[in-house]
């Protein structure tokens, strides 16, 4: 089980996210345990420079020949072809506004001691690149991909993907203009303790069911400012009730700490970019250009679907102590006038029209993940990635390119290069087979077996996911009822193996935060629990669940 006391060990230095003071346009958050240490959210987003003063950034135009065009009285037709944008982009804070800071803060609080030690610990990030596109006559932002965002400040990290003729123009045209209509934006979370505060929360589910959340869609998109609009619809109708005991809890305060946890019970994160284009676009104009801690409660490039855990009864949330909770920090910056400085660079901007095959390569970008660096420390001891392409000759050519943790310091990304050998279908010539095999550090190997693709970038990112699991419920009424402990395990397949987690709750101990964590394949989303009920006078009640939720509800007793 997770303890509050473990997760604040295991980090470096939690930052108290109630407390967040302004200096030198920093949002710096106090240390726990320390008043003196401040940690700062970084400042900017921006592409990478090389060492020649140049960005790390490219955009190919290409054109093929296409064999057989529709006929037409014209003798120009359209050629196949596209775009292929490549960037490393990073966030970082300027050192001197880091200094500029620390000084304001000395003198807002009058302490000569206070020091701004560095940024606030990164958990997961991704980016969104979007530009403006005319829908129907209508200017309307567009994400044109998503990645995942490195976790250290002033890590880079490359982005490559492919765009088809119209928007590849279209790309071009923004680029020639004096400000580009094309935007990065950073959703970078991070984790922070709030203040302790003594209540609880109840969800009423049977009123839950008669509101409006309940009418709308199981496939309705809720954005951010919606989830927080749900809540406080739900809150004056009584379906959801925050009970506070003593001065210095107000029902507000107590209703933020729960924010994290009611997210859990009612709605389901989904991707930006897994939802139609037409609701993205509604998706972006929400969230596009706010910076620093949007939304405070919910925040951040989430979008969500409802879920339903239960129909009846209720659902006590106790809030008795400091509570870990997740927090979104927004960094959103325009491209630059690249093709004003750098237009006439072919190294940065080109055009090719790919007739003559004889001296061409193919060149298969292997990209790092943002959040994968930090797995190499725990949970992953090396991967492999092998390409295969089996040309039209005959001929086959294998490539492999092996990352360890000795690797990772200067890692930015790698190529897996094949020739042209006789390959005469130049569609075919981009195809090709690839391999990946992850070695654990304690648990095994993973290999996904040969995967097609005709992409020109191979992005690693770690076969898992993290899932915690809460165990949620009114610990004062086990007691009541004679119950003295709860014993919860939870077993899952990784891989070839079966995982087990257990946890035990104590109901004399009802300040503690109770968890569990586990690390799910990327294709499994649920996992089998036992939950156990121990009575004073040794009486044993046993119950078998599946959970797929991330709550596990131990004040729900099965008849016996």
């Amino acid at each position: 089980m997770i303890s509050l006391l473990a997760i604040v060990r295991g980090m470096s230095q939690p930052v108290l996210v109630e407390e967040f003071v302004e200096a030198a346009d920093l949002i710096c958050f106090p240390v726990y345990g320390d008043s003196t240490i401040f940690r700062y959210l970084p400042s900017r987003g921006r592409l990478a420079m090389a060492d020649n003063d140049v960005p790390e950034f490219s955009f190919l135009r290409y054109s093929v020949a296409k064999d057989n065009p529709v006929a037409s009285s014209s003798s120009i037709s359209e050629a196949n072809g596209g775009g292929l944008l490549h960037f490393l982009v990073l966030y970082d804070t300027p050192e001197g506004q880091v200094r500029k800071a620390e000084s304001e803060l000395r003198r807002k609080f009058k302490r000569k001691e206070i020091i701004l030690a560095g940024p606030v610990e990164i958990s997961a990030g991704k980016f969104m690149l979007i530009s403006s596109l005319l829908v129907d006559g209508k200017e309307e932002k567009e994400i044109l991909g998503t990645g995942r965002a490195p976790v250290f400040q002033n890590s880079k990290v490359a982005f490559s993907f492919l765009v088809d003729p119209l928007k590849a123009n279209l790309l071009m045209e923004s680029f020639k203009m004096a400000t580009p209509d094309i935007s990065i934006m950073f959703d970078l979370e991070f984790s922070g303790l709030t203040s302790a505060y003594n209540g609880r929360l109840v969800v009423d589910w049977s009123q839950v069911q008669q509101s409006e959340y309940s009418n709308s869609s199981v496939d309705a998109i809720f954005y951010s400012s919606d989830v927080e609009k749900t809540f406080g619809s739900l809150i004056q109708n009584g379906a959801i009730r925050m009970e506070s005991y003593g001065r210095d809890s107000v029902a507000s305060d107590l209703l933020d700490m729960a924010y994290d946890r009611l997210l859990k019970l009612m709605f389901d994160p989904v991707q930006p970019d897994s939802i139609p284009g037409e609701k993205t676009r509604g998706f972006i104009e929400e969230i596009f250009g706010r910076r620093g801690l949007v939304g405070g409660l919910v925040g951040g490039s989430n979008v969500y679907r409802k879920q339903v855990i239960k129909t009846s009864g209720q659902t006590v949330v106790q809030i008795n102590s400091r509570k870990l909770v997740d927090r979104h920090h927004l960094l959103t910056f325009n491209i630059g006038d690249l093709f004003k400085k750098y237009g006439d660079n072919k190294q940065v901007f080109r055009s090719v029209a790919i007739d003559d095959p004889t001296f061409q390569q193919r060149e298969i970008l292997v990209n790092l993940d943002g959040d994968i660096k930090s797995e190499f420390k725990d949970m992953i001891s090396s991967v492999s990635v092998t390409m295969k392409k089996s040309h039209q000759n005959g001929d086959e050519t294998v490539k492999e390119l092996f990352v360890s943790n000795d690797h990772l310091k200067d890692y930015v990304s790698s190529k897996l290069i094949y020739l042209y050998k006789e390959d005469k279908d130049r569609t075919e010539w981009l195809n090709y087979d690839y391999a990946i095999t992850w070695q654990f550090k304690k648990d095994g190997t993973y290999a996904t077996g040969w995967l097609k693709s005709n992409s020109p970038v191979i992005n690693l990112y770690t076969p898992y996911k993290y899932r915690e699991i809460d165990l949620m419920g009114d610990v004062g009424k086990l007691q009541q009822m004679g119950v003295i402990a709860v014993a919860v395990e939870i077993q899952y397949p990784f891989f070839g193996k079966v995982k087990k987690e257990a946890a035990t709750v104590k109901t004399n101990k009802k300040d503690e935060e109770h968890k569990l964590q586990a690390i799910l394949p990327l294709d499994v989303d649920s996992v089998d629990y036992k939950v156990t009920w121990v009575y004073r006078e040794g009486r044993k009640v046993e119950r078998l669940g599946k959970d797929q939720f991330g709550v596990i509800l131990i004040d729900e007793i099965p008849e016996e």
